[in-house]
C-alpha cells in the first residue's frame, strides 16, 4: 500500500495498518500539527524504519478542501532511507524483507541500490531505473 487510495476500504487498512504497527512497538506522532494522529501519523521503529501513514475519512477534511472523499495510505522508508514497499495488512517481516526486495521486479533476497531520491531496485533493475527516473536536472 505504498500509494495512497481514495476509498473507505484503503482508509480503514491504513487505520488498522498503524494499529497493528503501534502493537508490535512502533512510536506514533502527529505527522502535521494540524491534524490529529489517527488521521495522518509518523511512526519509528527501534531499528531505523520510519512509516508514514494517513487515514482521512471526508468529515477530517477542513472546509477550504474542495474534494471531500476519504483516503488511506502508508509509507515505509527503511534505515537506509529508501522505499519499502508493503501491503495493506501489516507484517513486520514484510517490513523487513523489503530491505533486500527490488520494488521494481519483485526479486527478494537481492542486493538493492538507490535509484532516484528514494528508490529500491536490485543490480538488474537499477540501469533501467536510472535512465527512467534520472533525466537530466531531475535533482535540480
Amino acid at each position: 500500500m505504498s500509494a495512497e487510495d481514495f476509498t473507505e476500504d484503503a482508509r480503514v487498512a491504513a487505520a488498522a495498518y498503524r494499529l497493528a504497527a503501534v502493537a508490535d512497538g512502533w512510536e506514533s506522532e502527529p505527522l502535521y500539527q494540524n491534524e490529529p494522529e489517527e488521521c495522518a501519523a509518523k511512526l519509528r521503529s527501534r531499528t531505523g524504519f520510519v512509516m508514514h501513514v494517513i487515514a482521512r475519512s471526508p468529515d477530517d477534511r477542513p472546509e477550504r478542501v474542495t474534494r471531500r472523499v476519504p483516503e488511506g495510505g502508508v509509507h515505509v522508508w527503511g534505515p537506509d532511507g529508501l522505499v519499502v514497499r508493503v501491503g495493506r495488512t501489516y507484517s513486520r517481516e514484510e517490513i523487513d524483507a523489503g530491505l533486500t526486495t527490488c520494488n521494481n521486479c519483485g526479486a527478494r533476497d537481492a542486493r538493492t541500490f538507490r535509484y532516484s531520491f528514494a528508490g529500491r531496485a536490485c543490480a538488474a533493475c537499477l540501469p533501467e531505473m536510472r535512465r527512467l527516473h534520472e533525466r537530466r536536472g531531475w535533482a535540480d
